[in-house]
């Protein structure tokens, strides 16, 4: 029962983050302020909170310690990379090259330590 559930809580979680990368994406490349905040708020604030909450829900179905390396480091770089997002949107003119690497770095560095899981 746990394992049919388990996967069911992966899709999800996968699908969360595909939200938070488009929303990631969607945060810089249009240039329209309104539709790159669209972009944050409606694809990249709902993925990352469904990922965190899926996230803490396998860790603790898989009986994982939340103080493990790989959570905490992915705990605070997508934590960066939220904040990074959110002032780039917050107002006109902080949208940059610079933004953007650090943004889609630290979400690529984060899906790295969830699929690695180094200890």
């Amino acid at each position: 029962m746990i394992s049919s559930w388990l996967v069911g809580l992966r899709l999800v979680k996968l699908l969360a983050v595909l939200m938070l990368s488009a929303g990631t994406i969607g945060a810089f490349v249009p240039k329209d302020l309104e539709d790159r905040q669209r972009a944050a708020y409606g694809l990249m604030g709902p993925g990352f909170g469904i990922a965190w909450f899926c996230g803490f829900l396998m860790i603790w179905a898989q009986q994982r310690t939340l103080l493990s390396t790989w959570v905490i480091g992915g705990a605070v770089i997508s934590l960066f990379s939220l904040n990074v997002v959110l002032w780039s949107v917050g107002k006109d003119g902080r949208r940059s090259a610079t933004a953007a690497a650090l943004a889609i770095g630290s979400l690529a560095a984060t899906v790295t330590l969830m699929v690695l899981r180094p200890e």
